[in-house]
């Protein structure tokens, strides 16, 4: 391994340049190639973000030598062809949420992982930010007593294209896996799986939700109600609310840099602070395992994705949702 973790990026759009902003930050590795089926794509990005390299086939990117880790940022549908491609050649993955549209396709990609000796990780971004970590470790402490609730919700005002990313079945749209995402993980992340779910959504034409609600039940009497939508902007926030106090991760949850606690001894706020867009984070900790040979996170270990997977798969199955591959 080189002393600086050369990366290549593998999709060229708007999620892969804002981890392109964040990777400049490291002090451990580095933008190498990038990749895009446009030429003149791929040499804009390149030229912004001083890649060495670029290609316009993802199998030259993956086959390339000198590359260490690729960030997949290709639309959900095509997760799991682009993850396979680059496992199959022993290349470490960091793959944008989520890691595949299910949790079958999701297994198989741990498993191609495990029998290729290599990392694999799925890039949720939000359980490396220094003030998400914070707050499980308030609740952890006990310094909100006991969770009693969870709430979550992440939502926008979407601009509709039946053949846009959102909006079409066949690139796997929708609120739930795009944005839905992020409540489940706050909710599995600080109170662990579930014993019930419940949920509700609205299918739209081309087949996808533009809304999802869902209610979580916990064998310790403990409730989530999470929602996304793509139809309406909301506070995108998180509130825990415990026996001695609550806390509030204002919006956007999934991004922000502190909390506000509240406890019988008063309110405060507190500042965990980030750096970049919050993605330096995740790419450290991934850089770190690389270094170290260690070829599963024990941050997003491969049960974290593998539950995400299995609660969206069942939510999806209780709201009518169903893909070309399931």
């Amino acid at each position: 391994m080189s002393k600086k973790i050369k990366w290549g990026i593998l999709g060229c759009g708007r999620i892969a340049r804002k981890f392109a902003d964040d990777l400049s930050l490291s002090k451990t590795g580095y933008l190498y190639a990038c990749a895009s089926r446009d030429k003149e794509n791929a040499q804009n990005f390149a030229d912004k973000y001083g890649a060495e390299k670029i290609f316009t086939d993802y199998e030259s990117l993956a086959n390339c030598k000198e590359i260490d880790a690729i960030y997949i940022a290709t639309p959900h549908s095509h997760h799991f062809e682009h993850t396979a491609l680059c496992l199959n050649v022993k290349k470490a993955v960091l793959c944008e949420k989520p890691l595949s549209v299910n949790q079958q396709l999701t297994d198989q990609l741990f498993d191609l992982a495990r029998q290729n000796h290599v990392l694999l990780m799925e890039a949720m971004w939000t359980a490396f930010l220094p003030g998400i970590i914070a707050v499980k470790n308030e609740i952890q402490k006990g310094t909100i007593g006991h969770v009693r609730h969870l709430t979550a919700d992440f939502g926008f005002q979407g601009s509709f294209d039946p053949k846009g990313r959102l909006y079409d079945i066949n690139l796997a749209g929708g609120s739930l896996l795009d944005i839905g995402i992020y409540p489940l993980f706050i909710s599995i992340y600080l109170l662990g799986m579930p014993e019930n779910l419940y949920a509700s959504g609205h299918i739209i034409d081309t087949g996808v939700d533009d809304e999802c609600a869902i209610l979580l039940q916990y064998s310790n009497s403990a409730t989530a109600a999470l929602y996304s939508t793509v139809s309406m902007m909301t506070d995108t926030k998180c509130e825990i609310f415990g026996t001695k106090g609550k806390i509030l991760i204002p919006g956007r949850f999934h991004e922000q840099s502190c909390y506000f606690l509240e406890t019988e001894n008063g309110s405060q706020k507190v500042e965990a602070g980030k750096s970049g867009h919050g993605y330096y984070h995740e790419i450290e900790h991934f850089n770190q395992c690389l270094f170290n040979n260690i070829l599963e996170s024990n941050v997003m270990n491969h049960k974290m994705s593998q539950n995400i997977a299995k609660l969206m798969d069942l939510t999806r199955k209780k709201i009518g949702l169903t893909y070309p591959w399931d």
